[in-house]
């Protein structure tokens, strides 16, 4: 495996763990019930303008909420304190590399709904391949960390972001294998222009240490020029037989 096959798996796998409980819907719908009594919103809004300025408006509500129905005494669940606490409010600095997205708790019981959020909007995937096969992928990505953190492992959103733009470029690459051997020359130029463009996946290039550009590049032009065997070697380094699994 390349060194740049290498360095994505070492993130990804130093990270933690996430686990799925059944716990979110009911912390969610007792979370809801205790912000629609009036008397209580009331007393939690000063708390939450004085300690929570820095943080998005739906981040602030939340958290800000939670900190100042403990202080006045109201009974919370606390699966609520627990499964909501996926998003920290802590930012990266852009340094080493990491980026300025936000650090998701792995171990927190809502950790897979953002992981499932996390599917960039702009992510585009051949004919035939649903975006939930994507999510599934991901989503056991981040599953079958190590447990080496306890439970405690963090990762940055913007890494979530990538690796589903890994799994793109696996089921672009997979199409354009199938397009070649069935010599359909209109879907293997369709394979071939994505893989070509870098806007396809933004965050993968951003997070570029020196490599990454290079790695890319070679994959599109060995596209470009039929390279059977490069894409061939490209496809087993990325281990995409096993990340497209669940779409097939």
């Amino acid at each position: 495996m390349n060194d740049f096959a290498d360095e994505v798996e070492d993130r990804v796998r130093a990270l933690g763990q996430v686990r799925v409980t059944t716990g979110v819907h009911d912390a969610a719908q007792a979370l809801t019930a205790i912000l629609e009594d009036p008397e209580v919103r009331a007393s939690v809004e000063p708390t939450r303008r004085r300690r929570f300025s820095g943080l998005s408006r739906r981040h602030r509500i939340v958290v800000g909420s939670l900190i100042a129905l403990a202080g006045i005494g109201v009974a919370v669940p606390a699966v609520a304190l627990t499964s909501l606490l996926a998003r920290t409010g802590e930012f990266g600095d852009g340094t080493g590399e990491g980026d300025t997205t936000e650090w998701i708790a792995l171990g927190a019981e809502d950790a897979p709904q953002v992981v499932a959020e996390a599917y960039p909007e702009y992510l585009t995937l051949p004919d035939g391949m649903p975006e939930e096969a994507a999510i599934a992928d991901v989503s056991r990505i981040f599953e079958s960390m190590t447990a080496d953190a306890d439970g405690q492992g963090r990762a940055q959103e913007g890494l979530m972001t990538q690796t589903y733009e890994t799994f793109a470029m696996c089921a672009w690459t997979d199409e354009w294998l199938t397009a070649h051997e069935a010599s359909n020359k209109a879907d293997e130029a369709l394979a071939t222009s994505w893989l070509g463009d870098f806007d396809n996946f933004p965050a993968f290039v951003a997070a570029d240490g020196g490599g990454i550009r290079e790695w890319l590049t070679s994959v599109a032009l060995a596209a470009e020029n039929g390279d059977v065997a490069t894409m061939k070697d490209t496809y087993v380094e990325s281990s995409c037989e096993s990340r497209l699994s669940e779409g097939k």
